[in-house]
């Protein structure tokens, strides 16, 4: 028969594993249980028009109201069912059920305040009039959530525009990204990403760089960027220098490419596969290993954001969708942590239990 645990010991369980009230974040595949709303799923309540997806600017009312609006649908995003507000403008990731999310629901929150942070262009730009809105109506600056009927699953994607200015912006890794494993955990292990991407022909005569998304370590250092053209041939840069590498890997336009990272934070490593879709078989293509165990040329930390730069021309679509993270080994505590405390103490209960037997055995 088991015996009852101390009171402390459960406590001090309860205290290293429950950890109840936490925040997670998420980006997934960017659907309502993800945490990513769109109008049609429902409405982020705010105090312009009742039901309206408007803010103000720096949640400052005296700032007056901004757009966040969407093409045929200024100056409101009444009627407008599929664009949904900038990410950094509300709680983007951080509600929803899945992969242990904690539930609740979309809420207007003050600017950059989130995971998600523009740090240059994009929403920033649209601002700038605020509150009227002084760019292209009809192309926007923004990341946002977009219900979209290809989706490659679910139905909806993360969009990223740039269509007036050079967009900038940030996420923070959660332990909701890492299947529980808090990102300070992961300065000694190997991360596995794959993600999807369905880029734009709009700018296909731009043979130049003009996307690109790093993961940073929490020292600010790039440990890996990968990108593409404008005609939408995969680029990297391994280490956050020198010159974009262009491949021969080309995704098409009308479907779903893979890209695939290997991070290695303990080998200071990196590697990178990818599948492109063809146009012209509407099939993707097979997987291509372009490089494993590459030097990063300097010590990593511990993983912490993922940033999306993109050219200022980029103003039709660039669509992301579902995001896979894995991390191994899974990371422990060194020794003298409070996790070893633990493990020490149910050592010596179950050492001082046996005693007791053998003591009452003996009466």
């Amino acid at each position: 028969m088991f015996r009852q645990l101390p009171v402390s010991l459960i406590f001090l369980t309860c205290l290293l594993f429950g950890r109840p009230g936490m925040t997670w974040a998420y980006l997934g595949s960017f659907e309502e249980g993800d945490g990513y709303r769109v109008p049609g799923t429902g409405l982020i309540v705010s105090q312009f028009i009742p039901g309206d997806a408007q803010f103000y600017l720096g949640n400052n009312p005296a700032n007056g109201y901004t757009g966040v609006v969407a093409p045929g649908a200024f100056p409101n995003t009444l009627g407008d069912m599929t664009h949904g507000a900038d990410v950094s403008r509300y709680n983007a990731g951080q509600f929803g059920t899945n992969l242990g999310g904690p539930g609740g629901t979309a809420a207007d929150i003050a600017d950059n305040s989130g995971l998600w942070k523009a740090l240059a262009g994009g929403r920033l730009n649209e601002d700038l009039g605020a509150p009227l809105y002084q760019g292209n109506t009809f192309r926007r600056d923004y990341v946002a959530a977009y219900g979209y009927s290809n989706a490659r699953t679910g139905s909806q994607v993360l969009n990223v525009l740039a269509t007036d200015e050079d967009l900038h912006y940030a996420y923070q890794f959660d332990e909701r990204d890492f299947n529980g494993i808090a990102p300070s955990l992961t300065g000694s292990s190997l991360m596995d990403l794959t993600f999807w991407t369905c880029p734009s022909d709009y700018d296909d005569a731009e043979s130049a760089h003009v996307l690109g998304m790093a993961i940073k370590d929490s020292l600010g250092q790039t440990l890996m960027e990968v990108g593409y053209t404008g005609d939408n041939f995969l680029q990297y840069r391994v280490g956050g220098s020198g010159a974009w590498q262009t491949t021969s890997i080309n995704m098409g336009t009308q479907g779903w490419s893979m890209i695939s990272l290997q991070i290695d934070t303990a080998a200071d490593t990196v590697g990178l596969s990818a599948a492109g879709f063809d146009n012209n078989t509407s099939l993707l293509g097979p997987t291509t290993g372009l490089f494993s165990g590459q030097s990063i040329g300097f010590a990593a930390a511990d993983l912490a954001t993922l940033e999306w730069s993109v050219a200022g021309m980029v103003g039709f679509k660039n669509y992301f969708d579902d995001f896979s993270f894995s991390i191994s080994p899974t990371p422990v505590p060194e020794p003298g942590t409070a996790l070893m405390v633990l493990l020490a103490g149910l050592v010596r209960f179950g050492r001082a239990a046996s005693r007791r037997r053998m003591e009452s055995s003996l009466d």
